[in-house]
């Protein structure tokens, strides 16, 4: 049998569990400071999506308001992957990360449900009060 020095009240044994005990709160403390760290980025992150959102929807309402045959070029930026859907309804919705934005626009009308990649620029026109879009490079 192995006999451990100073352990006959045990001393050793409460000395552990007090190490382990730190040791647990010490760690937790870290694991809450990273995740509110990452929870603090992909809040910015999903802010600029929103911001990305209400550019592309003024757009898209600059073109309806100013009538037929009006149109504008609309650069959308890679700085982040996303994918933008314009419906018929009058909606934008924007997904990013797993995430949905829903945008209100002016009441248009849409040719159809349009898909809107990251790093594509588009015309927004408006054919006889339909809003259109065209990728150019």
């Amino acid at each position: 049998m192995i006999k451990i020095i100073g352990d006959n009240k045990g001393q050793a044994s409460a000395e552990l569990i007090l190490v382990t005990v730190v040791f647990l709160v010490i760690s937790m403390s870290f694991v809450n400071l990273i995740s509110g760290e990452m929870d603090k980025t992909q809040t910015g992150e999903l802010g600029q999506a929103r911001v990305l959102g209400e550019k592309i929807a003024e757009t898209i309402n600059t073109a309806y308001i100013n009538g037929k045959g009006y149109s504008a070029n609309l650069d959308l930026p890679d700085s982040f992957d996303y994918k933008v859907y314009v419906n018929n309804s009058g909606y934008i919705n924007m997904e990013y990360n797993n995430q949905n934005i829903t945008i209100k626009l002016i009441p248009v009308n849409s040719t159809d449900s349009t898909i809107l990649y990251s790093g594509k620029n588009y015309i927004v026109n408006n054919s006889n009060g339909n809003i259109t879009f065209t990728e150019y490079n």
